[in-house]
């Protein structure tokens, strides 16, 4: 079985060597978050899915101890990266009501049984339902950084 480490850097390779498809409203697609290691301060690659609603880009985590969620947090720049194109951009953490869609609209276009296993709510999952667990879920809303 490949490690999880070889797993990324191989999806990585796969996303950024594959022309970028649009993020549809309502639904995610495969890009590569670049953030800065809290400790290294060296760039770390993370294959992900950005879900889009309402024109914005959101980055979602089942889990806030995932290390591209700390890095995130503690330095919100990064790149998001697919085919040839590059968006800078600062992560903002979300919350509330915004957090809460954001992770319905994920769960819902996400048909992945091992991505969804990883959340404590099931898709279709009712928004209080989900607020109550965004203690341990990561949000974040992708800013243009120019």
């Amino acid at each position: 079985m490949t490690d999880p480490r070889t797993m990324n850097t191989q999806m990585a390779a796969r996303i950024l060597g594959t022309p970028a498809e649009p993020v549809p409203e309502g639904g995610y697609a495969l890009r590569v978050v670049r953030t800065r290691g809290r400790r290294s301060g060296e760039p770390r690659d993370t294959p992900i899915g950005v879900t889009r609603l309402h024109d914005r880009h959101y980055l979602v985590s089942p889990d806030r101890s995932r290390d591209w969620v700390r890095n995130l947090i503690t330095t919100p720049e990064c790149d998001v990266l697919a085919g040839a194109e590059a968006e800078p951009c600062t992560a903002v953490p979300a919350a509330g009501e915004e957090a809460a869609t954001v992770v319905s609209t994920y769960l819902t276009a996400v048909t992945v049984p091992w991505a969804l296993r990883a959340f404590p709510v099931a898709p279709g999952a009712p928004i209080g339902e989900i607020t109550a667990h965004l203690g341990s879920i990561a949000v974040f809303r992708l800013e243009d950084r120019a």
